[in-house]
């Protein structure tokens, strides 16, 4: 299937750079729609769905808060949000988003454990119920 798509991720922990590596995977994505850095590398514009992962808790760093605020139709028509965290900090995300104008499709919430870097890796069963997930979004962004 092939859709305009980006998988953005702000976090040290393996786990979800490997998660972002087989969404990209899984849908094909060329090499410039994954990224690890914030601001990314290439700026979103008019993408059918961002996927975007943070591990974050409680404060949000101004560069994610930022990011989240100018996530407007004209960047992503639709927003789908993994939070390693806690529910709170994933509302104020979700908040953040819906406030600048784009469609919020789905909130999840995770844990990848660990401290930092040395977090957990994507396990097997975390995989596949993160890309039934993620399919389910893209599903809702159609």
């Amino acid at each position: 299937m092939a859709i305009k798509m980006r998988v953005l991720y702000n976090s040290k922990k393996k786990g979800m750079a490997q998660f972002a590596q087989a969404v990209a995977s899984k849908y094909e994505l060329p090499i410039n729609a994954t990224s690890g850095k914030f601001p990314p590398e290439y700026p979103c514009d008019k993408e059918r769905i961002v996927v975007l992962g943070l591990s974050a808790k409680g404060e949000l760093t101004d560069e994610v808060r930022r990011f989240c605020a100018e996530l407007n139709k004209t960047r992503a028509y639709n927003v789908a949000l993994l939070v390693d965290g806690d529910q709170a900090t994933a509302d104020n995300i979700a908040d953040i988003i819906k406030n600048a104008g784009t469609n919020l499709v789905g909130v999840k919430v995770i844990s990848f454990g660990g401290f930092l870097m040395f977090g957990g890796t994507l396990t097997p069963e975390m995989e596949t119920e993160l890309i039934t997930w993620v399919d389910e979004m893209v599903k809702a962004a159609v």
